[in-house]
């Protein structure tokens, strides 16, 4: 038998790319691949390579490749290598910045063809590289009881991806029938585009959709395809207008534009400032969709398909989306248990942040505070942060905006090693000097959206006639963006790429997907009990965000201490009785006014702060409602605890607290809850910091002044007013409502008036408080609809 084996075996090399000759495999193994001086295949000058990488063996006359390291990851053929699995002629095999391709003197080894008997049976085993229709989809037989997830088992379907739940999704079988049942997964469960929440019947041609993962049901089997490492993006005809700053009419700042983007490339688009470059980003992103166009996402349309798709596709914006107050390990492990399938253990999803912050080079400041990191770390650390669920598309805009030019020749070589790695990446950018060597293909837009130039950086120094890049924004102002555009229209490579484009006429498989509410229906088919698990994880976020700003805890600590000490002072003597009843109501309006203050002020900058991260966790699957409720708690939670400091120091102080002094503590909670979600609702309201402490002032005056205390006799119209919006109203009604209830009657007039004037309240205290808590669930509500509404895609 071993004679028969020998047989089979032909001789086997390595072709390592940028090295010659090809490493023969003599002898019967093992043999390592790896950094280390004792490795059979080393390679000592690549930083990201472990000692040892991986591990070759030969057994009874078979290949099979084994990973190593745990610190970089490798891949066969573009998909990630978990196991060992058997090589076959032609298999890749790619880590840290090598590219090495198996091969075997001679032909096929194997009886009957070249690939490995096991391979040959569908073991699991990557694909090759190339498109996904290099090879046949995989046949997956339908049958009772099969359940989808990331687990591994003879009754299971294993997708192993972070986007993935364990068990995602269920197979049932009845009558004929073929149901497939969403088992409460994180990110849900589509078919034919549409989130599922019940058992859904499945009809041939079905398309199922689970993380990056696409099952066509055809009757009796499922056929399998992956777009990890695989995605070719299509930009058809992309248009898109807006109205004119001054109203008076339509203005269009993306031109007609059509692009193709190949898997696993890095493509730069560059122009003048106002070209368009972002639009053009964002229309291929989905983020802002073109007006007219459509996106083709391996065949699919974007549009229409956008909640099945954005799993698949990151952004990382500008600024930084980041907080600096966290460590990058916590910030990466928050946005790790906001998007991660929740059935993730903590052990795997550290070991994901580890991976991700190698991925970056970022390993070794993993505990370092955000703040402290530079620039260029500040982006790769948002780079990890967007890529910790391994998107197969990741979008850029200005990343190196800011950097020097050693910095942003670091990060496009990052980019690059990324896009090598199976990502296609688009990136906005107005440097010039590493895409040349970094990027595979540039997109040129002229003014008013107008694409100008698409093609490699050798082609683009052709078709403008430069020796350099830079020139690039010199020969387009020469020449202008008509000329360049029309020349480039009639060019063969204009002509190559149109054919790839196509004309539209067959847009491709289930272009007709009904995308609209689809973001709706996602939400809502979601686990039922998803923004809750949220917003325990935004509170627990905000607490060590609150707990970390220790010179703003310090300067509310002096605040409530200072406004507690000056009215305990200020009220250690009421007066004569003639003032005495004066000097009540002025120290419960003092009260009530001070809680709503501390509310107000405090809360006003906690959405405006976080918008930029708000909105992009909320292009993932981030809840509205539990983010602004964790805002509310944990502000709600830190003004209670000043109250009752404010009121601790002023009961101490004070000659007196009119009324039950729990109950009007009571009140000033209430007060305070109330200024809480009033400041959400400014903070909701604003674009910056300085426009809600503006506002926080204009919107507590009228609370002083329609009060009923400064200015007793009011209109009657103002009194109505205030009834109905002037929260400090009702909060002054409160206190008063619980001091005549305790002691009353109260006489204001002195003795020698007859009939003797009494204190009036226009509602008992319970009412009262039920008004304060009112205003504060419409404050509240208002600032989750303003906090949605202002994320909205921009049309």
């Amino acid at each position: 038998m071993r004679a028969v084996t020998e047989t089979l075996r032909l001789p086997a090399e390595l072709r390592v790319e940028g090295r010659d000759p090809p490493i023969p495999l003599s002898g019967s193994g093992p043999w390592v691949l790896g950094r280390g001086s004792q490795a059979d295949v080393p390679f000592p000058e690549d930083p990201h390579c472990s000692r040892e990488q991986v591990r070759i063996t030969l057994v009874g006359g078979r290949f099979r490749i084994e990973p190593f390291s745990t610190r970089t990851p490798t891949r066969l053929n573009d998909q990630l290598l978990a196991g060992p699995a058997p090589l076959a002629p032609g298999d890749e095999i790619r880590f840290a910045h090598q590219r090495i391709v198996f091969t075997q003197v001679g032909g096929g080894p194997y009886p009957g063809g070249s690939e490995p008997p096991d391979r040959a049976a569908g073991d699991g085993a990557p694909p090759k590289r190339g498109s996904a229709g290099d090879r046949p989809p995989e046949q997956i037989p339908v049958r009772d009881g099969l359940i989808i997830g990331r687990l591994q088992g003879a009754d299971l379907i294993q997708l192993d991806h972070p986007n993935v739940s364990r068990c995602h999704a269920a197979v049932e079988v009845q009558g004929g029938v073929v149901r497939i049942r969403d088992l409460g997964s994180t990110n849900g469960t589509f078919v034919n585009g549409s989130p599922i929440a019940q058992p859904t019947a499945l009809r041939p041609g079905d398309r199922v959709d689970i993380g990056p993962f696409e099952l066509t049901f055809t009757g009796t089997t499922f056929e399998r395809e992956e777009r990890t490492g695989n995605v070719r993006l299509v930009g058809r005809n992309l248009t898109r207008t807006v109205r004119s700053a001054n109203g008076s009419g339509m203005l269009t700042i993306l031109n007609d534009a059509s692009v193709v983007i190949e898997p696993r490339e890095f493509v730069c688009i560059i122009g003048p400032s106002g070209s368009g470059k972002s639009t053009l980003m964002n229309a291929l992103s989905g983020r802002e969709p073109a007006t007219s166009g459509q996106v083709l996402v391996n065949d699919l349309a974007l549009y229409a398909n956008f909640e099945v798709l954005k799993q698949s596709m990151a952004m990382v914006p500008q600024y930084n989306v980041l907080h600096e107050a966290l460590t990058l390990r916590q910030a990466l492990d928050y946005t790790g248990r906001l998007r991660l399938p929740t059935d993730l253990a903590p052990e795997a999803r550290a070991e994901l942040i580890a991976q991700v912050a190698r991925s970056v080079e970022l390993h070794h400041r993993l505990d370092a505070h955000i703040a402290t990191l530079s620039g260029g770390q500040k982006k790769r650390a948002s780079l990890a942060s967007e890529t910790l669920n391994r998107p197969s598309v990741l979008f850029l805009d200005e990343v190196t905006s800011g950097l020097d030019e050693s910095t942003d020749r670091d990060i496009m070589r990052l980019l690059q090693h990324l896009a090598e790695d199976g990502m296609t990446i688009v990136c906005v950018t107005h440097t010039l000097a590493n895409i040349e060597e970094c990027c595979h293909r540039l997109i040129v837009m002229g003014e008013a959206g107008v694409l100008v130039f698409a093609g490699s950086p050798a082609e683009a120094k052709a078709f403008f006639g430069i020796s350099s890049l830079n020139a690039i924004f010199d020969r387009l102002a020469e020449h202008g963006t008509p000329a360049c555009r029309d020349r480039f229209e009639a060019a063969p490579l204009r002509a190559a790429q149109l054919e790839a484009i196509g004309d539209g006429n067959s847009a491709g498989k289930r272009e007709a997907t009904d995308g609209k509410g689809s973001e709706r229906r996602a939400r809502a088919a979601r686990a039922p009990l998803e923004p809750v698990r949220q917003f325990g994880i935004l509170t627990s976020r905000n607490v060590r965000l609150l707990l970390s700003d220790r010179r703003g805890l310090l300067m509310a600590a002096a605040q409530s201490v200072v406004i507690g000490l000056l009215l305990g002072f200020a009220f250690s003597d009421l007066g004569g009785p003639a003032l005495a009843e004066t000097s009540r109501g002025s120290l419960m309006l003092l009260l009530g006014l001070s809680a709503l203050w501390i509310g107000c002020n405090g809360a006003s900058k906690e959405i405006v702060g976080d918008l930029p991260i708000y909105r992009q966790e909320r292009n993932v699957n981030l809840s509205t409602a539990g983010f602004v409720l964790s805002k509310f708690t944990v502000s709600a939670l830190f003004t209670l605890l000043q109250v009752c400091v404010v009121f601790g120091l002023t009961a101490l102080l004070a000659a007196e607290i009119p009324g039950h002094p729990l109950a009007q503590l009571g009140a000033l909670a209430a007060g305070g809850v109330a200024g809480t979600a009033l400041g959400l609702l400014i903070s909701a309201a604003t674009d910056t910091r300085d426009q809600a402490t503006t506002l926080v002032p204009l919107a507590l005056v009228p609370q002083f002044i329609l009060s009923k205390v400064i200015v007793p006799a009011l209109p009657a119209v103002a009194v109505t007013l205030s009834e109905i919006f002037v929260t400090g109203y009702w909060i002054v009604e409160a206190m008063r409502a619980i001091y005549v209830e305790t002691e009353g009657p109260i006489i204001l007039s002195p003795p020698e008036v007859v009939p003797a004037v009494e204190m009036t309240v226009v509602a008992s205290s319970t009412t009262a408080v039920g008004y304060i808590l009112l205003h504060a669930a419409a404050f509240l509500l208002a600032a989750v609809a303003l906090t949605l509404y202002r994320s909205r895609p921009r049309q």
